[in-house]
């Protein structure tokens, strides 16, 4: 079986939160027209550069942000982009944006507007217009955080809090600042005196570097993205490294013993190191029992014997949040629901149903590194992905279909490591069961350690222990 990919829209909630970007006279509110160039590296390698760009309009500022990346997923380059534009009020509040992701053949673009307290937005995807209203009051865009700050004139230990909109999430994150101190960082053999911050949104801590016009010059998140500001010519040289640096290899999880034949395991025992109550992930289910310890936690990993499961009849009217559609989870969408009753038939029993939509995305989809933010629809005309694509497009067909679906995101093991991963479980006989479509898996094997579930905005709270985590194995059956 070949390596999965990591659920790549992690690695885009990443750099979504950083790139504050922004240039703003610390002792000055108004925002002074700017271009800059940062180049984003990941262990030393560059992949990629960010362009920020604001000016003045009037009573108003518009902020450009496009992004580059390239990079290697399972064995093949892929590049990824992204563009942000964003008009806000004097006052940095949010008027309206657009927003694109493109690669290779998959796009993702977004698009909204400010009436009163709501922010409308709508999303196209795979030739379908989905639309949300957002409650937001104030917020702010991502470029325009660091001259929201410089504005204050922060001094050291001050502690600021603000609403931003995150457009790869579609929605209104609050973000916490503390000022750290005034330090000197050498920037292409200069010294650059700057003052340091630490900001944290959605468990995620990032570093960022204010010189003393209040543009950003340095920023760093987890997982190991470092931002720096160079020349554009600098900013756009080839990205070299960026085809040896394998995300998929770099984030993975080696533990201290290998496990034989992970796939027929009944039962597997972890101790699982750097993860902490304080992250408020969900690490326990109905087949994962957790024990915290001083350095982390134990968990048992246990394979449901469907035979003794009870059984269920479809459609199925409970639980509620995990049957109706989302942005990314059509659930009612004509070609969804008419795929999903195609694969089903006339099949009534939950379980078996469930195993027909499993086997079915399984056969159906080419196992390929994605570079996308995934949406169901789109999966369902393009025919392939890696785990992400698998995971929401299985999420959509159960809910069509009327089993209760959710994705669960965490690590699984392969070849000597445990990889970063995304699949489903299903609510049957009134209990969680879980299934992997990548590997055509229902139940999934015990080698599947849930870190969190949930949508995008939810799989981002796992970021904040990427690269913490260590593993040892206890026993396995």
């Amino acid at each position: 079986m070949r390596k999965k990919s990591i659920p790549f829209v992690l690695f885009v909630l990443a750099l979504g939160s950083l790139s504050c970007g922004g240039k703003l006279g610390i002792k000055d509110a108004r925002i002074a027209p700017s271009e800059d160039w940062m180049g984003i590296y990941i262990n030393n390698a560059k992949i990629g550069y960010v362009y920020s760009k604001q000016e003045i309009r009037g009573d108003s500022y518009r902020f450009t942000q496009k992004s580059t990346m390239r990079f290697e997923l399972l064995g093949s380059d892929e590049t990824f982009a992204t563009t942000l534009e964003a008009v806000t009020d004097k006052d940095l509040n949010l008027e309206e944006f657009t927003f694109d992701i493109s690669s290779r053949q998959h796009t993702f673009y977004a698009e909204g507007k400010r009436e009163g307290e709501v922010i409308k937005v709508k999303i196209e995807t795979a030739g379908r217009v989905e639309t949300k209203e957002i409650q937001a009051k104030y917020a702010l865009i991502s470029p325009a955080l660091a001259s929201w700050v410089a504005a204050r004139s922060p001094k050291p230990g001050d502690k600021l809090t603000v609403t931003v909109f995150e457009p790869t999430l579609l929605k209104t994150l609050p973000v916490s600042i503390k000022v750290i101190a005034p330090e000197t960082l050498l920037l292409d053999g200069v010294r650059v005196p700057t003052l340091k911050m630490e900001m944290r949104m959605m468990g995620l801590c990032s570093e960022v570097w204010l010189d003393s016009t209040g543009a950003s010059v340095k920023e760093i998140q987890q997982p190991g993205i470092v931002m720096v500001r160079e020349s554009r010519e600098k900013a756009l040289e080839a990205v070299s490294g960026a085809a040896k640096l394998d995300l998929l290899s770099f984030f993975a999880v080696r533990p201290d013993s290998a496990i034989a034949g992970p796939r027929g395991l009944k039962e597997l025992k972890l101790r699982v190191k750097g993860l902490t109550r304080r992250e408020d992930l969900i690490v326990s289910s109905t087949t994962q029992k957790a024990k915290w310890i001083e350095e982390g936690v134990e968990l048992t990993i246990t394979r449901p014997d469907t035979v003794k499961i009870g059984r269920s009849s479809i459609p199925q009217k409970s639980p509620r949040e995990f049957l109706g559609s989302s942005f990314y989870i059509q659930a009612e969408d004509p070609q969804i629901k008419r795929t999903a009753s195609r694969i089903v038939g006339d099949e009534t029993d939950a379980m078996s149903a469930a195993a027909k939509l499993v086997n079915w995305v399984y056969r159906n989809l080419r196992k390929r590194a994605t570079a996308s933010v995934p949406s169901a629809v789109e999966v369902l005309e393009t025919r392939e992905g890696d785990c992400n694509e698998h995971a929401i497009l299985l999420a959509a067909l159960g809910r069509a279909a009327g089993i209760p679906t959710k994705i669960n995101v965490g690590l699984v093991y392969l070849d000597g490591a445990f990889y970063y991963h995304a699949w489903n479980s299903f609510w049957i006989g009134e209990t969680w069961v879980p299934a992997d479509a990548t590997y055509g898996q229902l139940p999934a094997d015990p080698t599947h350690v849930q870190l969190h579930e949930g949508e995008l905005d939810e799989q981002a709270r796992v970021l904040s222990v990427v690269g913490k985590i260590q593993i040892d194995v206890i026993s396995y059956r």
